[in-house]
């Protein structure tokens, strides 16, 4: 979800990260790896080694550990972006806002079975909204009404593959969504 994100602020409102485009994509590049493809290896790992049944994390249980290495990943990264890239504000605001989204999930998993994909596609929504609310208007409204379609696919897709019920999955949409959205507004005054 932060490529998404990123990639809709720098289509959107390019003038609030002021990146030259080679800059742009590079960073890109990075945000990807850092948030997608390394994150992605080490759950696969996870998976190849049977510290986890299945790359759904069906069960609670083995969902906790896996989370906690995505949240140590991202808590990294966040840092590595705000302490030694000196990137742009909103970036760091952002990744503290996704490292945030991450650790609370982590830590709900412990308890209860929360829609991981709600939090995610819906905190793009609640990126979107706050930046909307604080920004000129702008070509930002397309992004977030593609974000809430998406949080409809997406939610309708989990119910539909049972991978979790209703409240878990609306639980995840408000979560994501509210979690974000008060993170941006918050941070990026």
């Amino acid at each position: 979800m932060p490529s998404y994100i990123f990639l809709g602020i720098l289509y959107f409102l390019p003038y609030s990260l002021n990146f030259p485009n080679d800059l742009a994509w590079r960073f890109l590049a990075m945000v990807f790896m850092t948030t997608f493809l390394i994150p992605l290896m080490g759950v696969l790992l996870l998976n190849f080694t049977k510290t986890i049944s299945d790359l759904n994390m069906s069960n609670r249980k083995e969902r906790f550990f896996p989370f906690v290495f995505i949240s140590l990943f991202y808590i990294v990264t966040t840092y590595l972006f705000w302490q030694k890239f000196r990137f742009p504000p909103l970036i760091n605001y952002l990744m503290v806002s996704m490292t945030l989204s991450i650790v609370v999930l982590t830590i709900i998993s412990l308890f209860w079975k929360i829609s991981a994909h709600a939090i995610s596609i819906s905190g793009a929504a609640g990126v979107y909204f706050a930046l909307i609310l604080q920004e000129e208007p702008s070509q930002l409204y397309l992004g977030l009404a593609l974000s809430f379609a998406l949080c409809g696919v997406v939610a309708s897709a989990r119910l539909k593959l049972i991978a979790h019920n209703s409240s878990q999955v609306w639980a995840g949409l408000l979560l994501g969504f509210l979690l974000n959205f008060i993170m941006i507004l918050i941070l990026n005054v």
